[in-house]
């Protein structure tokens, strides 16, 4: 029996990072702040696109749930004669 290949020896840790400048750090500090920035702007742009959306449909009445629903539409009392109404 070949036991070789049960005892591996254990990979070597990688190498710890190098040091960095405290300006790269600061430099990706001021990066991840300006995304944070424009992401919390594109989401309140968003939102103020999608709350206009909804309040321009609310002024808008319909045939069927406005007030007078289901009524159908006013006609002119000249038009409402048994031989024009409904032709």
């Amino acid at each position: 029996m070949c036991v070789g290949g049960l005892l591996k020896p254990p990979k070597p840790k990688p190498p710890a990072p190098l040091p960095e400048d405290a300006s790269v750090l600061a430099q990706r500090k001021r990066l991840r702040e300006e995304q944070a920035r424009q992401t919390e702007l594109d989401k309140q742009k968003t939102f103020e696109m999608r709350l206009a959306a909804y309040t321009d449909k609310a002024g808008k009445r319909s045939l069927l749930t406005g007030k007078k629903g289901g009524q159908g539409f006013q006609i002119d009392q000249s038009l409402m004669t048994k031989e024009t109404l409904g032709n």
